[in-house]
């Protein structure tokens, strides 16, 4: 008896410990940075992306004729 009570408590507390670890880093994460250089290039990075999963969607790739060579250039040097 005294084993599933302690095995219990451990489930708990890990599951709290979890919980609360989480939720720092997800606010951590989620804060104002000082650093708008930093956000305005990950903005930058991230509407590159949107914009390249649309240009390369899978239809463009197995319909098309591939990458050009500019873009050849310009993602792989």
């Amino acid at each position: 008896m005294t084993f599933v009570i302690a095995f219990l408590v451990a489930l708990v507390a890990t599951i709290i410990g979890t919980t609360v670890f989480l939720g720092r880093r997800e606010r951590a994460r989620s804060g104002h940075s000082d650093d708008t250089e930093g956000l305005l290039i990950e903005h930058q990075r991230t509407a590159h992306a949107a914009q390249l999963r649309g240009t390369y969607s899978s239809q463009a790739v197995h319909h098309g004729t591939g990458l050009i060579s500019d873009d050849l250039h310009k993602h792989y040097s």
